[in-house]
């Protein structure tokens, strides 16, 4: 099994050795461990982009990410989306993520 940074897409095979890295695009400085299972595809918790790779969605910048890059989503596909901060919902998370909310941090719903 393969651990995965959440905020640059750096694996390792253990998570105390992925944890005891330095990461760039982190805010704490160091790589944080991706809690969603391996996908065919990635989507950005903040603006819905996707990839077939967390680091390849990582890598690229995301205008609605507190960290100016793609952040990806730990959920698993479902038919609706849910914004955790007020409870919206939309069939896909692109969608979701492109309507704006008034009680998220980042002014964008952002899926649950």
């Amino acid at each position: 099994m393969r651990y995965y940074c959440m905020y640059c897409g750096a694996s390792n095979s253990s998570i105390s050795g992925l944890t005891a890295m330095h990461c760039r695009t982190s805010p704490t400085g160091r790589h944080v461990v991706y809690e969603g299972s391996e996908k065919k595809r990635y989507h950005c918790m903040y603006c819905g982009a996707s990839n077939s790779s967390i680091s390849g969605l990582c890598a690229m910048h995301c205008r609605t990410s507190p960290t100016g890059r793609h952040v990806p989503y730990a959920g698993d596909e479902k038919s609706r989306y849910s914004c955790k901060c007020c409870g919206a919902t939309n069939s896909s998370i692109s969608s979701l993520c492109a309507m704006s909310c008034r009680a998220s941090p980042t002014g964008r719903h952002v899926p649950l």
